[in-house]
């Protein structure tokens, strides 16, 4: 597998904080300009873990400053986190069903590593997979965050469930609840569907419930990625 090459300073400034163990390389635009304060910071914080900085040329006109190569991204071990979470009494886990956008796969791990949520759950077959695009929307909390690819979406559902998990899948239709109507559960699973199809018919038959966000203007959908914040904070406030 090839290192992964991301630009985004602050996902760069994450993983050197909290994973620099993580990173092959890093290199600074070579240019005539004074560096800006951020980037500075940013060269600061790798020369004080050890890290040597090359330099790269400009590629574009609007390329990052900095790039950093990562060792190929490890997704969590499922059964070693399974077990670990067999001890949680209180939390949240996120669960995708087939997503494809990497933006949004950023996005809502970016939500869930700062919420404190458990982990987040994807299958290996026609899913969204962590990629540069993941790490610049999430700001680098791909990284943070324990994902796990799975065989089967449904059947690790049903493991979850074995474990006291509560699994909520956000949907619109006749069998949807308002959100206020969702009994507080100490332990849950929220369940997000694909941008344009929503969940899988052998999913919603999982879910012990399905619920929606009452929305008050002339737009009648939000993005999964915005929907799944507005979820994932109600539950996490909840748990």
């Amino acid at each position: 597998m090839k290192p992964i090459e991301i630009q985004s300073l602050s996902a760069i400034e994450h993983i050197l904080r909290h994973r620099p163990e993580r990173v092959l390389s890093l290199s600074c635009q070579s240019s005539s300009h004074r560096l800006s304060p951020r980037v500075e910071e940013i060269l600061h914080l790798a020369r004080e873990i050890g890290l040597a900085i090359g330099s790269h040329s400009k590629k574009e006109p609007h390329s990052e400053p900095l790039i950093a190569h990562l060792q190929p991204f490890e997704y969590a071990d499922w059964s070693s986190w399974l077990e670990n979470l067999h001890n949680e009494k209180h939390g949240v886990v996120l669960a995708l069903d087939h997503l494809q956008d990497p933006q949004n796969l950023g996005a809502l791990c970016r939500t869930a590593e700062a919420l404190g949520v458990k982990g987040v759950i994807i299958p290996k077959d026609r899913s969204v997979m962590v990629t540069p695009g993941a790490y610049h929307a999430s700001v680098g909390a791909v990284e943070t965050l324990p994902i796990l690819q799975v065989t089967n979406l449904n059947e690790s559902l049903r493991k979850l469930k074995e474990h006291d998990f509560w699994i909520v899948g956000a949907a619109l239709g006749e069998n949807s609840k308002p959100l206020a109507e969702l009994p507080t559960f100490e332990k849950t699973v929220l369940v997000l569907g694909t941008e344009w199809e929503g969940l899988k018919p052998t999913t919603l038959a999982t879910c012990d419930w399905l619920v929606e966000i009452p929305l008050r203007g002339k737009v009648q959908s939000l993005n999964v990625s915005a929907a799944g914040a507005i979820l994932l904070f109600e539950l996490s406030r909840r748990s």
